[in-house]
């Protein structure tokens, strides 16, 4: 009944907005063959055929679609199809990362709390709150806080508990358990790391309240006081050495053979402090978005806000059965690297891996996948011909064979990860204030439409 719902709401779009497109537009097909094709027989080993680069104009009624993207392909001749299952963070989890990321010994702290860190927290409290900021000169005007007098009695009795000196004792897993505080770990080398663990986030960071931004982040207003249109000019580390150090990570941490550096960017380590400007820039250095490659395909984030699902379209669909309900998302992590070293990493939403149940896959032909692409993108944005809002035209990017998750019928446990095309776009109202840019997934075996976070 939901698949024949979504393809009657389809067809009545598509005759009430635009001509109807030589070729049908393909949504969800919900249970198609991916059971099949887990069982069925590895196909013989082949090198997937797609052009380098896609130009082409599709002309619609107030609306420019712009594709001039390179298409990015993995060096194989074999295509993968796996399962994984849901992960819960495990305190072997945290060593394991902490072990990866930085030089042991390392010690725990004691005291969860510092005479010096609850002082800070104490005037900012104090400072107030954020009623009003000027973008251009970041100036800022505070009010006090509401909540006042209860945040400062917990103060207050978090300073009763500080010792006058820090303790530290050797770290040890059974002292690691799931809260949303911060565990702060002494390294080898005297650093002080604040590391946080739950069931679906694990983060390290050399600064307590540290915060990694963007280029996106900083240009928009990185902090209150910070003017905006600000640009990462010094940075050192090279993209060779930050990728060395991300392979050197995974290499030590065993997730080497199922992740991979996806994107790198421009970014900088900051945290908020009490006195103007407000804020305090501690290093510029490079972003590593890291994501699961499937057994061999183009990692390529699609967590962590890099990049927006269309949940505009009319390709969108909300799931409705109560087992599929809870949204799965692909696991990613985040390493933050300068000429200092690693400043963070985070690793969320984690999967666990099952099984390679087909080690090749046949993969549809590249020119019926374009057709998919181009009507998939004249279908969401049909609405566009009663009136654009603003939107004149939309770019397609880039164009990357990697992987996704799709969910298996009747199966709530246990998810597979398909070769999935990653058509990366953006409109041209968005790109005036450099918004994030959106994605759209195809499953590469058959076409149909992918959701992120499935």
């Amino acid at each position: 009944m939901k698949r024949f719902c979504i393809i009657l709401i389809s067809l009545l779009l598509l005759a009430a907005c635009v001509p109807t497109p030589t070729e049908e537009a393909v949504v969800n097909k919900g249970e198609h063959s991916i059971k099949d094709t887990l069982s069925a027989e590895d196909a013989e080993a082949y090198r997937y055929e797609a052009p380098t680069h896609w130009s082409e104009t599709i002309e619609m009624k107030q609306l420019k679609i712009v594709i001039d993207a390179d298409v990015v392909l993995p060096e194989t001749d074999r295509y993968p199809l796996q399962t994984i299952k849901r992960h819960t963070f495990t305190s072997n989890d945290a060593i394991s990362l902490l072990n990866a990321c930085f030089a042991g010994p390392f010690e725990l702290r004691e005291n969860r709390y510092s005479m010096t860190e609850v002082e800070e927290d104490i005037r900012m409290l104090l400072r107030g709150n954020v009623v009003d900021s000027d973008e251009e000169t970041g100036e800022v005007t505070w009010a006090p806080w509401d909540e006042e007098p209860e945040e400062m009695a917990e103060l207050r009795e978090q300073m009763a508990q500080c010792p006058a000196k820090d303790t530290f004792v050797p770290l040890d897993p059974e002292q690691l358990h799931l809260r949303s505080e911060p565990y702060v770990v002494r390294a080898g080398d005297g650093t002080l790391l604040y590391l946080t663990l739950r069931k679906n986030a694990l983060t390290v960071s050399t600064a307590r309240n540290g915060q990694v931004q963007d280029e996106t982040m900083v240009w928009n207003g990185g902090f209150y006081g910070e003017p905006w249109h600000r640009t990462l000019d010094n940075i050192t580390v090279s993209e060779e050495t930050a990728k060395k150090t991300a392979n050197a990570i995974l290499d030590r941490a065993g997730l080497s053979d199922q992740f991979g550096v996806g994107l790198v960017e421009k970014g900088r380590l900051a945290r908020a402090i009490v006195e103007e400007p407000y804020y305090e820039v501690l290093s510029e250095g490079l972003i590593l978005r890291v994501s699961r490659n499937g057994g061999g395909y183009v990692p390529f984030p699609q967590g962590g806000g890099m990049y927006e699902e269309d949940q505009n379209g009319a390709l969108y669909e909300q799931p409705t059965e109560e087992s599929y309900a809870q949204r799965w998302c692909q696991d990613w992590m985040e390493l933050y690297v300068s000429d200092s070293g690693v400043g963070y990493v985070g690793w969320f939403d984690p999967n666990e891996f099952v099984t390679e149940a087909n080690g090749n896959v046949v993969l549809m032909p590249f020119d019926e996948i374009r057709n998919r692409i181009r009507d998939d993108l004249r279908f969401s944005y049909a609405w566009t011909d009663q009136g654009n809002r603003g939107i004149t035209e939309l770019h397609v990017k880039r164009i990357v064979l990697s992987c996704a998750i799709e969910r298996i019928p009747d199966d709530p446990d246990e998810a597979a990860l398909v070769p999935a095309w990653a058509v990366v776009y953006s409109d041209s109202r968005s790109e005036k204030v450099k918004l994030h840019e959106r994605i759209m997934l195809i499953n590469a075996i058959d076409g149909s439409y992918l959701h992120v976070g499935s």
